[in-house]
């Protein structure tokens, strides 16, 4: 057995235990039906031997009434079979979505537990692809499995039976035929498992590019890019186009290859059976029953000839799909975690390294924020103040160096009571599709109603949404875009206000507000940091005066410390910030 096939028959046994073996119970009902249809066909080539021997003037196995009987016969059969494979397609189809409905929510769970750095190293239409496109590949293989390799697979033993119980030698000139197309068809098979793979992939670039197409349609108008991204789409369009020919043109050699074979099998029967018939060896309704068996015989035949191409084809897209799931995250709670449970808390960065390829990002990093204390990080762009917010609530881990809470290393704590200490206010304010009460409640599933408007209200947001058309049962849209940024970030607020959590980062917060809504804001957010260990970044320094101490970062490492005031009178860095931004 090669090593192809060896893989092949590995990743089936892994999608059967993984995802199928609960939905057996569908499979062997499915069998039970391909059984019945399989049987039921059987009977069509013996009712035409009978027919034509009865119209030879030859012995019938039927007596009197004979047209009668096999008349009602073939519409019985035909009515037990059509039956039978409605309900086979029926139960087939529902055993292939089972599966695929399992693997898309095991898909699903598994980028939602994933880390930040599996989920941001590829575009969303990356995985989107890998959900959608891959599992309905995985889904057509399930349906063409089941049907291809047990429904025809009985009716050609069955029909092979029939083939030999009506004679032997043309029976034998068949079976030396067929066997043939055997070689080149797997040989194709494995051709297309490659096609495939390059299908998905470019689904995956294409799918990833279009996202960033309509995602960026702003950007493509302020700028005047629609040429360029049309012409982008259409040389995309083309080698998807291009991908997708070279995997049909695999599967188009395959029929016409049974079909060639299947004209010579006949061509040979006819032959053959003339002969017979003249010499006396055969009756006329031997050689139609025969040819109607044979005939019925030529489609599942044709079927399983092709069933190794959509096979391999299936097999490429589990293979990614079982690679995505079987990449293990690297950040976890250790078995032994401490559970952290504490309403005050102090936070201490002691020669913390951390790069996100291999440039360094921040480097041998010391930072303390005591219990209650406010502390501001600022520096230029890429400075690392947005980093030192992600290694906090480990989204990513320390390359070196370690970060405590309350003098326990965070990666000895369990990384859910680790985050339910924590509320975060980001510049990109995320929203989900749903009501403005839902995106706020986020913060503290069970709240209540007074509890959630409240919030709001802190966060100066209760007067818009309450003059937005259903107030807080208002549908926010897809990331929010129904809102405007100021608004989506107000509620993001909101969100960490109600969760009330000991711990605040605040990541540029009230960048995208306006003068009075940031004076809200910053009015509400004074009051909620009291009792609070608060971390903030921020470029806007007005933001940051009442800080308790200020960090200045310059590539990664801290070049000032003190307050607001304490900073200006050293003329530093930080002092010549301040100047720019013409703040006093």
């Amino acid at each position: 057995m090669s090593q192809s096939t060896n893989t092949t028959f590995l990743i089936i046994k892994k999608i059967w235990l993984r995802f199928a073996k609960p939905f057996r119970g569908l499979f062997l009902i499915a069998i039970l039906l391909m059984i019945i249809v399989a049987a039921s066909g059987a009977i069509y080539p013996a009712m035409m031997q009978q027919v034509f021997n009865y119209l030879a003037g030859e012995e019938t196995l039927f007596k009197q009434n004979f047209l009668t009987v096999v008349l009602m016969g073939i519409i019985i059969i035909a009515m037990i079979k059509a039956s039978a494979m409605y309900l086979q397609i029926i139960t087939v189809n529902r055993f292939a979505q089972s599966i695929a409905t399992s693997m898309q929510r095991k898909m699903m769970d598994h980028l939602v537990d994933s880390d930040l750095g599996v989920t941001t190293q590829n575009s969303s239409g990356t995985f989107v692809s890998r959900i959608m496109n891959d599992v309905n590949l995985i889904k057509e293989a399930v349906v063409r499995l089941s049907n291809n390799l047990v429904r025809d697979m009985l009716t050609i033993l069955v029909m092979i039976g029939m083939l030999f119980w009506f004679d032997l030698w043309l029976s034998l000139l068949v079976l030396a035929i067929y066997p043939i197309a055997f070689q080149p068809i797997v040989r194709i098979g494995y051709k297309q498992r490659k096609y495939a793979e390059n299908l998905q992939i470019t689904m995956e670039h294409v799918t990833s590019d279009i996202s960033e197409i309509i995602d960026g349609a702003r950007m493509i108008k302020a700028f005047e890019l629609e040429d360029k991204q049309k012409a982008r789409a259409s040389v995309m369009f083309d080698k998807l186009k291009s991908a997708y020919l070279s995997l049909l043109s695999g599967r188009a050699r395959i029929d016409p290859l049974l079909e060639v074979l299947g004209g010579i099998a006949i061509a040979g029967v006819v032959g053959v059976a003339s002969w017979r018939v003249g010499s006396g060896e055969m009756f006329v309704g031997d050689v139609v029953g025969f040819i109607t068996a044979l005939l019925m015989l030529v489609q599942p035949v044709r079927a399983l000839g092709t069933l190794n191409a959509v096979t391999q084809e299936g097999v490429s897209a589990a293979n990614r799909v079982i690679k995505l799931l079987d990449t293990k995250p690297r950040l976890k709670s250790d078995k032994n975690a401490t559970h952290l449970k504490a309403e005050k808390v102090e936070i201490n960065l002691k020669n913390v390294s951390f790069s996100y390829n291999s440039t360094p990002t921040i480097e041998d990093l010391n930072l303390q924020i005591n219990e209650g204390e406010t502390v501001a990080l600022v520096g230029e762009s890429g400075a690392g103040k947005s980093t030192v917010i992600n290694l906090i609530p480990r989204f990513f881990d320390v390359g070196k160096g370690k970060i405590s809470i309350n003098n326990i290393d965070i990666r000895k704590l369990s990384i859910k009571s680790l985050r339910e200490h924590i509320a975060l206010i980001s510049q990109d304010s995320i929203l989900f599709n749903d009501t403005v009460s839902a995106n706020i409640c986020f913060g503290r599933i069970n709240a209540r109603e007074e509890d959630i408007k409240n919030a709001a209200k802190k966060a100066a947001a209760d007067e818009f949404i309450s003059e937005l058309p259903e107030g807080y049962n208002t549908i926010v849209g897809p990331h929010g875009n129904l809102l405007s940024g100021g608004q989506r970030q107000r509620i993001a607020i909101a969100r960490a206000i109600l969760k009330d959590a000991p711990i605040l980062l605040m990541d540029e917060a009230t960048s995208a507000l306006d003068a009075k809504s940031e004076k809200q804001v910053h009015n509400a957010l004074e009051q909620t940091k009291k009792g609070r260990t608060c971390l903030i970044v921020a470029h806007r320094l007005a933001t940051i005066k009442s800080a308790d101490r200020v960090y200045v970062l310059e590539s990664g490492k801290i070049i000032e410390t003190g307050t607001h005031e304490s900073l200006l009178k050293q003329k530093g860095a930080y002092a010549k910030m301040v100047l720019l931004q013409r703040f006093s």
